[in-house]
């Protein structure tokens, strides 16, 4: 196997010295532009491949960025790590991608990975528990910057790249209330979780805005969001003819199990009861009726908080370490909402 070319190979071809060289490849303004043509030149010619770990050991970075999502499998998340992957490649920068499925546990194991791994930032959507406050804020303790994305800590003072989910969601519950006075039934996650805190409060917003009362007309459960826990519990609210006509859900993926429970039973959506969900998962436009949703803006997330961490990791002295970005959604109204066309 032949040996690598080397920038001391490069300066004895050109009978110049070695640092001048490395400035010419380094674009450095202190050599001159026909010396930097000759060194370009010569490179190619002799197929020059510079040692990008010699380079960043000398800059004392990796070019590595460290991704925490709760999982991989979800269109969301999954779409959010093509933003920033296409961002991190764009700069230079190589990613590491890890899933904590919603645990603690698991979550401390993978940022522990990423210390290991010496990357020069962590971007991170925190688990729903959001037990592990302290084991990041250490972390930045350790002048390694941890960015949040869709979910965050308010206790931690650092960047965070968010959507506008309380406003979408009492632009979505404007769009049910404007349609019906009855009574609305709310699937959501952990509340203490800050993307369905701020959801829950534009519902509320939403209800005050329209004179209705919350105690009598809302009711909101803590479930897990998945298709078969939600079928379940729509299910027994039926069977126990309990009474409703809206059903909002905050993922597609419990809107689905609740409109499935509804249709087992015999309901016409959206006519005895309106369902909606959030995320804009693929599956929700080929249900029968489809589901009306949120499309949430998960590549210029991805994108964002990446160029915002690059930034920071470039040039840790003179861009601002904590920022809020909130992006917007949009609602996309289909059949499951759509009682009065």
């Amino acid at each position: 196997m032949s040996k690598a070319t080397t920038i001391h190979d490069i300066a004895k071809r050109l009978s110049i010295n070695s640092s001048t060289v490395s400035r010419a490849l380094n674009n450095d303004d202190r050599v001159a532009a026909k010396t930097k043509a000759r060194v370009q030149a010569m490179a190619e010619q002799m197929n020059y491949q510079p040692n990008q770990l010699a380079a960043n050991l000398r800059k004392q970075r990796s070019n590595t960025i460290g991704v925490v999502v709760p999982y991989l499998s979800r269109h969301f998340f999954s779409t959010v790590i093509a933003g920033i992957e296409e961002q991190a490649h764009q700069h230079g920068f190589n990613v590491i991608i890890c899933q904590s499925k919603e645990e603690s546990e698991r979550e401390i194991k993978n940022l522990e990975t990423m210390l290991h791994s010496r990357v020069d930032g962590i971007l991170i959507s925190p688990t729903l528990a959001g037990d592990n406050l302290a084991f990041l804020s250490s972390m930045m303790d350790r002048k390694i910057p941890v960015y949040f994305f869709d979910r965050h800590f308010d206790e931690m003072d650092t960047t965070r790249v968010l959507m506008n989910d309380q406003a979408i969601a009492e632009e979505m519950c404007d769009h049910l209330l404007q349609q019906s006075s009855g009574s609305m039934r709310v699937l959501t996650g952990p509340i203490q979780a800050s993307i369905y805190r701020a959801r829950i409060q534009g519902i509320l917003n939403s209800f005050r805005k329209h004179g209705l009362n919350t105690e009598e007309k809302l009711h909101i459960e803590e479930v897990p969001l998945t298709l078969d826990k939600s079928q379940e519990l729509v299910k027994q609210w039926i069977q126990r003819q309990e009474s409703f006509d809206m059903l909002f859900c905050m993922n597609d993926m419990a809107a689905l199990g609740g409109l499935q429970a509804l249709l087992d039973a015999g309901y016409q959506v959206p006519q005895d009861c309106m369902v909606v969900g959030f995320s804009n998962e693929p599956v929700s436009k080929l249900m029968h009726p489809a589901i009306t949703t949120v499309h949430q803006p998960a590549v210029a997330m991805g994108k964002v908080v990446t160029k915002k961490l690059i930034q920071h990791i470039e040039e840790p002295e003179s861009i601002t370490y904590s920022e809020t970005t909130i992006l917007k959604s949009k609602l996309i109204i289909r059949a499951s909402s759509l009682r009065n066309e």
